[in-house]
């Protein structure tokens, strides 16, 4: 029982790591998209349709952990305005 613990704790840590960079360029990729179109954000996703609109909200919640992660990463790397590659 406890080796079985093990293996689902060390699957969803490997999860959460690896969906870090990928939940990092989904951001990223947000908060671009609307500045190339002329909008502001909340307009962007009024004019979503449904389906588009469940996507990002089911790609979000999904994994939570590592979008707090890596909104934080982003948000590090963009307060001065200046991007760090």
């Amino acid at each position: 029982m406890s080796s079985e613990m093990w293996i689902i704790a060390g699957v969803l840590v490997a999860a959460f790591l690896i969906m870090i960079p990928v939940q990092y360029r989904y951001i990223a990729a947000l908060k671009e998209d609307p500045r190339k179109q002329g909008v502001d954000q909340e307009t962007y996703y009024n004019n979503m349709s449904f389906q588009e609109e469940q996507l990002h909200y089911n790609t979000q919640v999904l994994f939570l952990p590592s979008t707090m992660v890596a909104s934080w990463i982003y948000n590090w790397r963009h307060k001065s305005g200046k991007t760090t590659k």
